[in-house]
């Protein structure tokens, strides 16, 4: 079984199950995609060819519990089928007992214009900024004329694509800055 160099070169893929993915890939039946059945005809017989948990934790310098998390993930993106029986010790616990390879389907990219509509975080104005834009408008809302309850309004609104940029910020009372909502204040917006 050859790695698939698409999964190799697929970024959005963590080192860590690509190399569990390869390690696994190492134990299978070529023809069969499928790895040699982990419990034998007698269940503590185990043979020498099966990838245990241990030995691909071993194989990719990882701890057991590493292998778990890339198992799980690669069977959620569909690169893996894992067959589970009872463990022979304790049938209240199932192990792997054989791995299929399933093939690579690459997961489609998410196209530009959909990042572009998810929310923006905002960015907090500064106190110096806060300060600077208070003087340049006289520490008076520009609607009403009011020196109480002041608020710093953005021109363009953030979840527009507006800017915390100084000539993209104003200085309007609480009142008149909750009446504009999303449009535009008649009177100071032309």
């Amino acid at each position: 079984m050859r790695f698939d160099f698409g999964l190799a070169r697929d970024g959005s893929i963590d080192p860590t199950d690509k190399a569990l993915y390869a390690a696994i890939s190492s134990f299978v039946d070529a023809e069969t995609q499928r790895s040699s059945n982990a419990f034998g005809s007698i269940a503590n017989d185990v043979s020498e060819d099966v990838p245990t948990r241990k030995r691909l934790a071993e194989c990719i310098g990882k701890s057991v519990y590493t292998v778990d998390r890339s198992i799980k993930i690669l069977e959620q993106r569909g690169l893996l089928k894992v067959h589970r029986r009872k463990h022979p010790d304790n049938p209240k616990v199932f192990v792997p007992s054989e791995y299929e390879l399933l093939p690579y389907q690459p997961q489609p990219t998410v196209a530009p214009a959909a990042i572009a509509a998810l929310p923006r975080k905002r960015v907090p104005i500064s106190a110096t900024k806060r300060a600077r834009i208070l003087a340049r408008d006289g520490y008076q809302c520009r609607k009403c004329g009011s020196t109480e309850d002041l608020t710093l309004d953005h021109v363009k609104h953030w979840s527009r694509g507006g800017s915390n940029a100084d000539d993209n910020l104003r200085v309007l009372c609480r009142s008149c800055n909750s009446q504009r909502s999303v449009g535009s204040l008649d009177g100071v917006d032309a």
